[in-house]
């Protein structure tokens, strides 16, 4: 595949390709580094911390370093023994190296996952640069920044992010052995880091990305003899050094209990048993697929008959065997969350952006029409009722209109319509014009919009109340059945997390400067735990919100006992 620079003026491909047209220069590489910063930074320090998974972790790594034990995992007394210690090791390194005297801040906890979407999207453009060409290399780079999914999995201290970052270096290296070009031992040695890498930051699932892609390659080439210049004599041992201290020290530290919790009760439930989100039917997260990978989902659907069509090509049988296998075992897991396919989207990119420059030959085939005309509905609709949900978020949680919001989805329809006007006459450009309406958007809704919805964030609520009543120097959390992790990562490790009003209402009496938070079913038992001659704790004032935990409203009554000198 050609395309000639002079073509593309949007994306000054002068200094963005080699003279060869081979390769991307640093300069594109550049760009693509600006280009993420530019996307996931805004609401990056902002956006309070998530429940349930980003808080979990964060919480975790924070008791590592307040504990300085590096083995374990633990939140608050409980093992947490669902993910390896990958993520908690970088997370705890990121704090200590960017904001050591502050572990309740959430931003230090999320850089892994900045650098891993980073990586992701840098490692994307060097892949289809190897597989297709410079262009499509920097197209499919472009679609992975401006993606609905990785800007969010690039603010969450979680592990997707980082793990596609692993993923995709992975990726280029197996890439390369399989097309044999200029192997060297530095590919071979940054294949196995890669993968180890992941097998300690989510355990089986780059294994499974892995063993995909080649057994495809097997079936469809008859022989994977290539994969031997990757080293794996070599590698197996080395590969084995860099994991299996780790998971010898944690088997002997919880005596066995990691291996049962996290592949049986965490990995097999969500196979097998919907685990406690539910049992949900195949076909699930290709529907979510326009939402997910939105705004480029366009480019991605309109791709497919073009890539059915030329799948016998080597580039083409590279990317279908790391997307189809995988994409199947997901779809067949009774539990799916939109992120699970997150790992297939870099190879759904490039063959979006292949198909694209060679300009959907079979889509101007006449009885191809109806598929064009379905796919841009559907994006147009889905794009539509998108922004008209955060117009109204706004709306329906504070009771204001948010005028920024609804300028930043205005651009984004408007841009929706511009990206159809160039789609067919000038391909490049409409992924240009794309990425500035997706850049808009999210700038907007991430960076101002949710992190000002102060009815989605009961923690934030709960802790910024607490601080002002608190009578104490030291800020002492007692909550009776809201039991947020995202609660105990703000207020503390120290916070009291009960069920019982009794329980909490004899908490407070042993330290009066506690401040106690008391839902409403708790409130009666709460109250009556305090006998006529005690001091009565006194209501100071009500928290309402979301709670996104359980996805249900809660109320919250603070509750102090009477203190001199009480701040008002």
């Amino acid at each position: 595949m050609s395309t000639k620079a002079s073509k593309i003026p949007l994306l000054s491909p002068a200094s963005f390709a080699s003279r060869d047209g081979k390769r991307l220069t640093p300069s594109a590489y550049v760009f693509l580094i600006l280009l993420c910063i530019a996307f996931f930074i805004p609401g990056f320090a902002t956006l309070p911390p998530t429940d349930r998974d980003e808080s979990s972790f964060a919480q975790a790594s924070k008791q590592m370093i307040e504990t300085g034990n590096y083995v374990d995992i633990r939140l608050k007394d409980k093992p947490r023994y669902k993910k390896p210690i990958g993520i908690y090791w970088l997370q705890s390194a990121s704090v200590q190296l960017f904001n050591s005297q502050h572990l309740n801040e959430i931003w230090a906890y999320r850089i892994p996952s900045f650098v891993g979407a980073t990586v992701a999207v840098v490692m994307t453009a060097a892949l289809g640069s190897l597989l297709f060409g410079p262009m499509a290399g920097l197209l499919a780079a472009m679609m992975m920044a401006g993606c609905a999914v990785l800007n969010v999995e690039a603010r969450l201290a979680k592990t997707d992010a980082a793990l596609l970052g692993s993923i995709m270096v992975m990726q280029y290296a197996l890439a390369r052995a399989y097309l044999n070009k200029d192997m060297k031992w530095t590919v071979a040695a940054a294949f196995w880091t890669a993968l180890a890498v992941g097998i300690l930051l989510k355990g089986p699932i780059i294994l499974l990305v892995l063993f995909s892609t080649l057994a495809w390659l097997r079936l469809s080439h008859k022989n994977i003899k290539w994969f031997k210049s990757l080293m794996p004599l070599v590698g197996i041992p080395y590969l084995l050094i860099l994991v299996m201290p780790w998971f010898i020290a944690i088997a002997l530290q919880s005596q066995g209990a990691f291996i049962e919790q996290s592949a049986g009760q965490d990995m097999l439930a969500k196979i097998w048993h919907g685990q406690n989100r539910g049992i949900l039917l195949p076909g699930l997260h290709l529907l979510a697929f326009l939402a997910v990978f939105f705004p480029f989902s366009l480019f991605a659907l309109l791709a497919i008959p073009d890539t059915l069509k030329n799948y016998k090509k080597p580039a083409v049988q590279f990317c279908l065997g790391w997307i189809v296998p995988t994409w199947i075992i997901f779809e067949l897991s009774l539990t799916k969350l939109p992120h699970y396919t997150m790992p297939l989207y870099p190879a759904i990119a490039l063959l979006s952006a292949k198909a694209l420059l060679d300009g959907y030959p079979v889509l101007a085939e006449k009885d191809r029409r109806w598929w064009v005309a379905l796919v841009i509905g559907l994006w147009t609709m889905l794009g539509t009722a998108g922004t008209l949900g955060f117009i109204l978020l706004p709306l329906l949680t504070e009771q204001v209109w948010n005028i920024p919001q609804i300028i930043a989805g205005a651009i984004l329809i408007l841009t929706q319509g511009a990206c159809l006007f160039l789609l067919f006459q000038r391909k490049t450009s409409s992924v240009v014009v794309m990425t500035l309406g997706s850049l808009i958007f999210i700038t907007c809704t991430i960076g101002i919009t949710l992190p000002n919805l102060d009815h989605l964030w009961i923690s934030r609520q709960a802790v910024q109340m607490a601080e002002k009543l608190s009578p104490c120097d030291d800020l002492h959390i007692v909550s009776a059945a809201y039991n947020e992790p995202s609660l105990i990562f703000l207020a503390g490790t120290d916070t009291v997390i009960t069920v019982d009003g009794a329980t909490a209402a004899d908490e407070l009496k042993q330290n009066p400067c506690a401040v106690a938070l008391i839902d409403a079913e708790r409130k009666p038992t709460f109250l009556s735990a305090f006998s006529i001659a005690e001091a009565h704790p006194v209501p100071m004032g009500k928290i309402e919100g979301l709670n996104s935990g359980h996805g249900k409203s809660s109320e919250l009554t603070v509750y102090l006992l009477p203190h001199k000198p009480m701040q008002p």
